[in-house]
């Protein structure tokens, strides 16, 4: 049996913000970066100002914002995918501290992976987070300067794009290849960030490797279709979901973990739960290998761009 994973363009930025003061933040800081990003990439190159709604605006198809952040389905998806309010969005937040306080000049790191057709958008995204610190993060808008920004090239270097308020690299990145694949039958999925899948409409608790599995298919298929045109899909998942249901679970060791995150949306806290843990599979993996390796990048389940969903695969 064989399912066959067009190579996904992506490109990991690193960010190191230094804090101008005393500040106070949540230990998770996924949701407060993708909110404080969302705001400063829209002030930046909307042509309209805050009045214009996106979704009735001339612009939309061309505008960077759109484009990252609120990504609209301009043309009717595959039936796989039909009943999508929005498209995905092609990015991931990955906070790297859990540090709530911060004294003048503490560090504040995270990275930022962009998908497909996002990765030409670098520029822009460079902006928006030097916008967003000078701004303010959390509740008290406490502000923070971008200290450095680093990108991995397509050889698994960093190359710096930006220290103490000069660019030191003019030419975008380009994307980096596909992740390698799996040797062996055996391999630990490691969940570090809570991870939210919803089964039949229901958030699971307990886990199955065919769900897992399905969940993964459908975001890597979802990220490609939108943001990455020209990939050819194989839309008929039936084998490899079969296949799934072959493997076994070896060991199990999942435990729930509770967070929160403020909607300015819905002015009110809403729940981020969700697993981690590991997952220990054995089986016939290789026909897995690609769909594994790109849900590290990707991430699995809800909140995604926040940082929820984030595995590691050990095999």
């Amino acid at each position: 049996m064989t399912y066959t994973i067009p190579d996904l363009p992506y490109l990991r930025l690193r960010f190191t913000l230094r804090s101008e003061g005393e500040a106070a933040l949540p230990p998770f800081k996924g949701s407060l970066l993708r909110g404080a990003f969302g705001h400063a990439l829209r002030r930046a190159v909307c042509a309209y100002g805050p009045g214009q709604e996106c979704a009735a605006c001339p612009l939309r198809r061309m505008c960077v914002y759109t484009r990252l952040f609120e990504t609209f389905i301009e043309e009717a998806p595959p039936p796989f995918l039909r009943g999508l309010d929005t498209a995905p969005r092609p990015y991931v937040f990955e906070p790297l501290t859990g540090a709530r306080d911060f004294a003048p000049g503490d560090p504040l790191a995270f990275d930022l992976l962009l998908f497909g057709q996002a990765v030409e958008l670098q520029a822009y995204v460079l902006l928006a987070v030097e916008r967003m610190a000078a701004a303010g993060l959390g509740s008290g808008r406490f502000p923070f300067v971008l200290d450095e920004a680093r990108a991995l090239d397509p050889a698994g270097v960093w190359q710096t794009l930006y220290r103490k308020g000069r660019a030191t690299t003019r030419a975008p990145l380009p994307p980096s290849p596909p992740p390698a694949g799996l040797e062996g039958d055996r391999a630990v999925l490691r969940f570090v960030t809570p991870t939210r899948l919803k089964v039949r409409s229901q958030l699971a608790e307990t886990l199955r490797v065919r769900d897992l599995v399905f969940a993964m298919l459908r975001r890597t298929l979802e990220i490609l279709h939108f943001h990455h045109p020209g990939a050819a899909l194989d839309w008929n998942l039936r084998p490899l979901l079969d296949a799934a249901s072959a493997l076994q679970v070896t060991a199990t060791r999942l435990t729930w973990r509770d967070l929160t995150r403020y909607s300015n949306r819905q002015q009110r806290k809403t729940p981020l739960g969700g697993f981690t843990g590991t997952l220990a599979l054995e089986g016939d993996l290789p026909p897995f290998a690609r769909l594994l390796r790109t849900a590290e990048i990707l991430h699995v389940g809800k909140g995604t761009t926040f940082g929820l969903g984030r595995l590691q695969i050990e095999g």
